[in-house]
């Protein structure tokens, strides 16, 4: 590209101002009234009214949306951020055109920053358009603490907000941080652990190996699969009493021990809750979905942590919970969402074929997903909105 149009699109709009995106922005739920898009709040009041032509994701406080082929960038409120009317030039010859600036966005906005495409390079805009790191790389993920994992040339490392390499290209696989450490595949050496400056904090050693969670890392050890701190000791050792097959949670982590069923282990490896489940899911706030009977028979319900019963255990299906609701299938009644107490307090919602996590104080519940026919429920089971047929 000319620097003449890197120099247009670096003065299209006044310079970044961090406070606006570093605040913690309000929930936007997407809707849909016909073919058209638009959003709402969490009390269920419009606030972009439907006019879209595709659902409206945000992301960082923005959102790209069209309207045939006008693309633009937009905030919270629906106010243009990057207007369609702003074009750039790409190509040469005849084959030189003008294009929509948000058009080229290649993926959602992450602190302050969304990856564009430019020909076969990404690089990152601005949230006013400028650019704010030039295309140049093959593969890119989202921002996340300052940082963002790119690739050239088949190789992965990370760059900075001003696109001046952290860690350089060097690793086979995509990694991602987790607790500081992210875990990076060395060919011949194995996996091993990495900070966020490029430099090994566990060496590459393992055939296998998972990010950090809870303190605790999974890894493949010579006798089977144990966990590792943060130091690269071994905290628990594999174990022919139980099969270690997921993270920690909240200091617990699932494991089953053959006809005993599942139980949890604690971070040093004893049982925290002894084996008697017919499955464990992972913890979530405080609670775990656990069923109990058999393979033809079994009914799913909750526990704390120390393995009582948080309500009776007789769903068909019990999903984490999120913001103090877990949704579950009552037999032969239909979808709702319980509390802590594991006590039914929505629900069953009559006509609903599908439910999702809260998320900014609502759940988005499916009517008919073939259709496109959704709806919101607040915390208390109240519906807001409802598409129109």
């Amino acid at each position: 590209m000319p620097k003449s149009a890197w120099g247009l699109l670096a003065a299209l709009l006044p310079c970044l101002l961090l406070p606006a995106w570093a605040a913690e922005a309000p929930s936007r739920f997407p809707i849909r009234q016909g073919d058209r898009h638009g959003a709402i709040d969490a009390t269920g009041k419009v606030v972009i009214e439907p006019q879209y032509d595709a659902e409206l994701r945000f992301s960082d406080g923005l959102a790209v949306v069209a309207v045939g082929s006008k693309v633009g960038v937009i905030d919270l409120d629906g106010k243009p951020v990057i207007s369609p009317q702003v074009k750039v030039g790409i190509g040469s010859g005849e084959f030189a055109q003008q294009v929509s600036l948000a058009s080229l966005i290649a993926g959602g906005f992450s602190e302050g920053l969304a990856p564009f495409r430019m020909g076969r390079k990404l690089g990152y805009l601005a949230r006013n358009g400028a650019v704010a790191v030039p295309p140049q790389f093959d593969q890119v993920e989202p921002f996340s603490e300052g940082q963002a994992l790119v690739a050239v040339a088949g190789h992965w490392g990370s760059i900075d907000r001003s696109g001046k390499w952290v860690i350089e290209p060097q690793f086979d696989k995509p990694f991602r941080f987790q607790e500081g450490l992210a875990v990076v595949l060395v060919s011949g050496q194995g996996y091993g652990y990495i900070d966020r400056q490029g430099r090994f904090a566990i060496p590459a050693q393992y055939n296998q190996a998972y990010n950090f969670s809870g303190g605790r890392a999974r890894v493949q050890l010579r006798e089977g699969h144990g966990y590792i701190d943060r130091q690269g000791k071994v905290v628990v050792e594999p174990s022919t009493e139980y099969r270690v097959s997921a993270d920690y949670r909240e200091e617990r982590a699932p494991v089953r021990a053959g006809e005993r069923g599942w139980g949890y282990l604690d971070p040093q490896g004893g049982f925290a809750v002894a084996p008697q489940f017919f499955s464990a899911r992972e913890f979530s706030e405080g609670r775990a979905a656990v069923a109990v009977g058999d393979v033809r028979h079994h009914q799913w319900g909750y526990v704390d942590a120390s393995g009582k019963p948080a309500g009776k255990a007789g769903f068909q299906q019990a999903e984490p919970f999120s913001e103090g609701r877990a949704a579950v299938l009552v037999p032969r009644a239909g979808y709702g969402y319980v509390d802590a107490a594991g006590e039914l307090v929505i629900g069953p919602l009559e006509g609903v074929s599908q439910v999702e996590p809260f998320s900014g104080g609502l759940a988005r519940i499916w009517f008919n997903q073939a259709a496109g026919l959704w709806g919101y429920i607040d915390r208390s089971g109240k519906l807001l909105w409802k598409t129109a047929p």
